[in-house]
């Protein structure tokens, strides 16, 4: 542990609660109702995951925090028949709906598994990569997690993730800080992890090396998103699927509320373009290989 990791104890506290935020029912919920146009509003950010993994027919490999499917089934699309992918996220319930999809899309090649990234429950040297798209910003014990990675690659097997970016980007600055306006946030651990850790340079390649990879890359991005429904069901969408802000949501009056949804409202339009938001999303690109 680095004389800068918080305690054991802390630790365990932010692993309970990632777990209790990401597994209850309304966020399930949530994600299963807009998963479509989640994905299509990330694609950009997935593409670039895939582009930098290389991805070959054969290849077994390992996605961490999958969710509902992203980028786990077109990974699985992508190793054919003779490789194999196996989705990892803290429940089940999430999971279920990327397994509904795979199932619908007749790929027989993932498998679907219950796991945390500090622990994970395979044999060392098993897979020729690792992925994760959104997730390693809430991992509690970001090194541990690393480790575990390197330890479950094969050598010369790759990892790459893709996490947020800077905070001041359009997809913050159109929503969470109008809401920041009418409602105050409770003051944060600053061990605790957040959603734009890695928008300081140089953070992910540090954590990466200390993990004991080598051929370390880190990449500020900015990927176009296109929101494919109306401006007003990307509010809701907000409003549904984004975990942090949702208690701050619930301490609004309704009209109060309302206040807040006009006003984000306004501010969207300007991204519009052919009658669809159409935002430049701020991302990292980290990657790496075992020794």
């Amino acid at each position: 542990m680095t004389a800068s990791a918080p305690s054991p104890e802390k630790i365990e506290q932010f692993r309970q609660q990632l777990k209790s935020d990401w597994t209850r029912d309304e966020t399930v919920a949530a994600w299963r109702k807009w998963h479509k146009e989640i994905a299509a509003f990330t694609r950009g950010a997935t593409e670039a995951l895939l582009n930098e993994a290389n991805i070959q027919p054969g290849q077994i490999v390992l996605d961490l925090a999958s969710g509902v499917g992203d980028p786990a089934l077109s990974i699985a699309s992508k190793v054919g028949p003779f490789g194999r992918v196996i989705a990892t996220d803290l429940g089940p319930d999430m999971m279920s709906l990327a397994a509904e999809l795979a199932a619908g899309q007749n790929l027989h090649n993932i498998e679907f598994r219950e796991a945390a990234a500090e622990s994970l429950p395979f044999a060392d040297a098993t897979f020729n990569l690792v992925t994760c798209r959104f997730g390693a910003m809430f991992f509690p014990d970001l090194h541990k997690a690393l480790v575990e990675c390197r330890r479950v690659l094969k050598p010369g097997g790759k990892i790459v993730f893709i996490v947020w970016g800077v905070r001041e980007q359009p997809f913050t600055t159109a929503t969470v800080d109008v809401l920041l306006k009418y409602v105050t946030p409770p003051e944060q651990d600053p061990d605790a992890p957040s959603l734009f850790m890695f928008g300081v340079r140089g953070r992910f390649q540090n954590a990466l090396q200390l993990a004991g990879f080598q051929s370390v890359k880190e990449e500020h991005l900015s990927v176009p998103a296109r929101w494919p429904l109306p401006v007003e069901e990307y509010w809701t969408q907000f409003t549904e699927v984004s975990r942090p802000f949702r208690p701050l949501l619930a301490q609004l009056s309704p009209e109060k509320l309302a206040e807040v949804r006009a006003e984000a409202l306004t501010g969207l339009q300007k991204y519009i373009q052919d009658g669809r938001i159409t935002f430049p999303l701020q991302i990292v690109l980290a990657s790496a290989t075992r020794p």
